[in-house]
């Protein structure tokens, strides 16, 4: 079995899978190209998922498989073929949610682990021991699942089967994603990686004495707070949501909790600065979700989403001589102040001693994103090759 608390982060694309791993991630989940959901990330083909495992192992870190798509007849005639390219792969693991694919999996390769998704919506031990009689070697937990009845849960699973449990990320107006809004409303099956997240749209009240818009959606989780608490539970993986999410989202997000975990871990406690810190990646409104089975304080009623405020500036692309080679990611001027972002050393605030364009042409500003730059920063301490580097005034 998995060591207790890993920490389990979202790769939608090889790009943001180094970026986990290299910022604290133990394990990543990834997605290929089909039979997972999240159909709109990049995913990855069969080449890249082989050499994203090859990379893992080599820091002795784990890569599991979605294949968690609830399956239509049309899906059944491939899979044993593609399954099979998988395994071929070395992957530690498949998440996965339908009963054809999972006993498909057990005959082709008896020894993969079975992770059973949490799409299954599994709020208790007894549904949690009949994926264990049934070939699972871990069970990821429903988002509905509060902090009182996973108590109950650990308590009479330990040493029995693995429990996985988010952390963070989006949550699901519906129950673990059993919906069919999108499907109603614009022909796009959630079920099988198509949502719209139709819960988010703008509705309208039609009553001729109000005027008012409302979503459907939910806060995003964040239990950062809630994280000692966790820490004392036998829970296999922390799992934190987010194969749509950037790569300044997931560095961020993925070094905060395994830095705020080792803190734990070295002291006994976990120091606030690390809910400051996930806030900087926030793009929506956080709550505790259903740890604590709260209500309306949890939803996100009003058509007045939190607004997403652009602060990932560039990362650091190599470094020549006495200049950082950077690529832009969002407009930013050079007196603006920044802070790198770093699972290999603390935050370094500095400012722009020079900054120059491909030409080597003096500049004040830099505008298009994916471009090249040169900086010289004013601070004798140094970044590192794939710092990310944040706006901060």
């Amino acid at each position: 079995m998995t060591k207790f608390h890993e920490l389990l982060a979202p790769a939608g694309n090889y790009e943001k899978a180094k970026y986990a791993l290299d910022f604290g991630a133990d394990a990543i989940y990834i997605g290929p190209k089909a039979y997972s959901l999240r159909a709109r990330s990049s995913n990855f083909d069969i080449d890249e998922i082989e050499k994203i495992t090859e990379y893992a192992h080599s820091l002795n870190k784990k890569v599991y498989v979605v294949l968690n798509i609830l399956c239509h007849n049309i899906h059944l005639k491939n899979f044993e073929s593609y399954f099979k390219k998988i395994s071929n792969c070395n992957v530690d693991g498949i998440i996965c949610a339908d009963p054809f694919i999972i006993s498909t999996i057990k005959k082709i390769d008896k020894n993969m682990e079975i992770h059973i998704s949490t799409q299954q919506s599994i709020c208790n031990s007894k549904s949690a021991l009949f994926w264990k009689r049934n070939g699972a070697t871990r069970v990821v937990l429903a988002r509905e699942v509060s902090y009182d009845n996973l108590k109950l849960i650990t308590e009479k699973l330990k040493d029995i089967i693995e429990i996985e449990y988010f952390i963070h990320g989006a949550v699901c107006i519906s129950y673990s994603g059993r919906c069919t809004m999108s499907n109603n409303f614009s022909y796009r099956d959630a079920n099988i990686g198509g949502c719209a997240h139709s819960c988010r749209w703008l509705y309208d009240i039609e009553n001729d004495n109000i005027d008012y818009k409302f979503t459907m959606s939910a806060k995003d989780m964040a239990l950062m707070s809630e994280l000692e608490k966790l820490l004392n539970l036998p829970i296999a993986s922390f799992k934190i949501e987010g194969r749509m999410k950037s790569v300044y989202y997931i560095a961020t997000i993925i070094s905060s909790y395994k830095k705020a975990i080792d803190e734990y871990e070295k002291y006994g406690k976990i120091s606030d600065k690390w809910i400051d810190e996930i806030k900087k990646a926030e793009n929506r409104e956080t709550s505790t979700a259903c740890f604590y089975n709260k209500g309306k304080e949890n939803m996100l009623y009003i058509s007045d989403e939190k607004k997403v405020k652009q602060v990932f500036a560039f990362l650091i692309s190599d470094i020549e001589n006495d200049y950082y080679i950077i690529t832009c990611k969002n407009y930013f001027d050079k007196s603006m102040i920044f802070e790198s972002i770093s699972y290999n050393h603390d935050t370094i605030q500095f400012k722009i001693a020079e900054l120059l364009n491909i030409d080597n042409e003096a500049i004040e500003t830099a505008n298009v994103p994916m471009r090249k730059y040169k900086i010289k920063i004013n601070t004798d301490q140094k970044l590192s090759i794939n710092d990310l580097v944040r706006i901060i005034d």
